[in-house]
């Protein structure tokens, strides 16, 4: 049922619309308070029904970036400024809530996480931060497969080769630890995954199959199938076999991953890859989760690979339900650069492999200008530098050359990317999001065993974009890293590499302030929600991260290490420590 057919939806906007008209007479009568401006608020009759203090809050709204005071009614922000002057609004029945030396920011934005990852939530974790190496790995899938009874599986999740020493999973590998007992073990990338014999019997995939589109069954010199699977239409015959969590248990783990984000500071959610994994049904678990009335706001692209089916239900940008909004389109030119399906300019190192495309440069093409053509915002995955030239390439002949659309594309991880595909992106109106742990936690295997120090300079390179007028955002990929807003703010300022004290290219660091920006204000633009998010203005939903320690005033070594101390959204403490 489409918005205006719902009744409950138009009851909603009708009472919405009311107060929203109540908070905008507020908003009016106190458009001067700000911080250090005159004493101007409304009578008593409009008090606010919360006002916040704090000693320092960041409002990341250039005009008035500090201040010590915000008022709040029904759900939005209706003052900010100096705490007397705020004060002025506050009622008999106003909660006043002084949070002393604490630090006031907007709730965090996660522009990119996955929620097709909440249904492997109780797959047993086989990554490195969870297990030492690849040894160690195969430890606790043996004992898995031990203890799985018949016709169980074993399914594992977080592999990643790429950081963990030790011998590469196979086919063979795998066969050895669960001779019997099916197993079927995913990268943390997302893009690669293995399986041994009784999977494949299983799943019915012998070395006679043909290669799913955009997706490979990887075989050696012979023909024999190796147990590795690159993309997920490879993943696809066993994924439709191996069991599967109910769609209640499903959304269950969906809520967790939420209240998981909520800790972390996040008061919102966008979701980079919606009906990837069951189409319409992912629409509808997400529905379902929204109505439960979790403690974020959630947006998201739909996966370009049902554009027909999207197209089919009617469905738009825009508002679907009170706190869950449909963006864009999400599409997909290459793979993992980990994983080594990255798709690059050189060969990788030691190798003759330069990645691979997914889909044509013809094919990226025409699902850019569907989507592009029809108004949908276009978030296209590329994390290979030549991955990279071929959206652009795409962008420019669909757009011909001009950023007037307003459409704000994105191009998702961009990960290897240099000086003049940055100057080309400025000047076609695109913007990069990052997933920033490439560099803290793959940084060093990117410069010493994959790309080179000279590739991997050009990896995430936050500093060049910001100087070329490029609004940015970072983001984690969740499963590929943990939603953690505040360790993504860590690791653009220090550029760290895991287990060492080096840094890759230095001169790309960026300032807490504008790692934070990238985490509030641009990553709700990216997302076509600022209006609604990413600052602390007058007519935004009153949406806030409360940290026992500000981020702009401690040693960036200890970022990450900030205790949460609450997130609020619409005015409401939803999550506390």
């Amino acid at each position: 049922m489409c918005n205006a057919c719902n009744p409950r939806f138009m009851q909603f906007m009708k009472s919405y619309m009311s107060r929203r008209d109540a908070v905008r007479g507020i908003a009016a009568a106190v458009a001067g308070v700000t911080l250090g401006a005159p004493a101007v608020h409304a009578q008593a009759a409009s008090a606010a029904d919360t006002i916040v203090l704090a000693r320092t809050i960041h409002t990341l709204n250039d005009r008035a970036p500090r201040a010590e005071a915000v008022a709040i009614t029904a759900g939005r922000i209706v003052a900010v400024g100096d705490r007397s002057t705020v004060l002025g609004l506050r009622g008999p029945a106003t909660q006043v809530v002084d949070l002393g030396d604490y630090t006031v920011l907007p709730g965090f934005v996660d522009p990119h996480m996955h929620s097709n990852f909440s249904g492997i939530r109780p797959w047993l974790d086989v990554g490195p931060f969870t297990t030492r190496d690849l040894a160690d790995a195969r430890e606790k899938i043996r004992t898995a497969a031990a203890q799985t009874k018949p016709g169980g599986w074993v399914q594992a999740k977080m592999l990643d080769p790429s950081i963990m020493a030790g011998e590469p999973f196979s086919r063979k590998v795998l066969d050895e630890l669960a001779p019997a007992t099916p197993v079927f073990v995913l990268e943390s990338n997302g893009h690669v995954a293995y399986a041994n014999t009784p999977a494949f019997e299983l799943a019915k995939v012998t070395r006679d199959l043909p290669d799913p589109p955009q997706s490979r069954f990887v075989r050696d010199s012979n023909g024999e199938l190796t147990g590795r699977l690159e993309e997920p239409g490879a993943f696809q015959p066993f994924i439709v076999t191996m069991p599967a969590p109910t769609t209640a248990e499903f959304a269950a783990f969906l809520r967790l991953d939420i209240e998981d984000a909520a800790a972390s500071g996040c008061t919102t959610l966008h979701d980079c890859g919606i009906g990837g994994l069951f189409a319409e049904g992912d629409l509808q678990l997400i529905d379902q989760v929204m109505a439960s009335d979790p403690p974020v706001r959630y947006a998201g692209f739909l996966v370009s690979t049902h554009f027909d089916k999207w197209t089919q239900m009617g469905l738009r940008p825009g508002l679907r339900s009170r706190r869950f909004t449909l963006t864009g389109i999400k599409a997909w030119a290459d793979g993992s650069n980990q994983g080594l399906t990255g798709y690059q300019r050189e060969p990788y190192l030691g190798m003759t492999s330069r990645g691979a495309l997914n889909y044509t440069p013809q094919e990226i093409e025409d699902v850019i200008r569907k989507a592009h053509v029809t108004g949908w915002q276009l978030g296209v995955h590329a994390n290979g530098d030549a991955a990279i030239d071929v959206v652009l390439d795409a962008f420019e002949r669909v757009t011909g050359g001009s950023s007037a659309h307003g459409l704000r594309h994105r191009i998702e991880h961009c990960s290897l990317l240099h000086a003049e595909q940055i100057a080309r992106m400025a000047r076609l109106g695109i913007s990069p999001s990052f997933l920033i742990g490439h560099v803290h936690f793959w940084g060093r295997a990117f410069r010493d065993n994959l790309l080179g120090p000279a590739r991997a300079d050009v990896l995430d390179p936050c500093n060049s974009a910001l100087k070329a007028g490029l609004r940015m955002s970072l983001h984690s990929d969740f499963n590929v890293t943990p939603i953690d807003p505040l360790r993504c703010i860590q690791n653009a300022v220090l550029r760290d590499l895991r287990g060492t004290t080096e840094v890759l290219n230095p001169s790309e660091r960026i300032t807490p302030l504008q790692a934070v920006r990238a985490m509030t204000l641009d990553a709700a633009w990216q997302c076509h929600l600022d209006s609604t998010c990413g600052s602390i203005e007058v007519g935004k939903a009153a949406d806030l991260v409360v940290l026992e320690r500000d981020p702009m005033a401690v040693q960036p070594d200890a970022i990450q290490s900030i205790r949460v101390h609450s997130t609020w959204l619409d005015g409401v403490k939803r999550y506390a420590a």
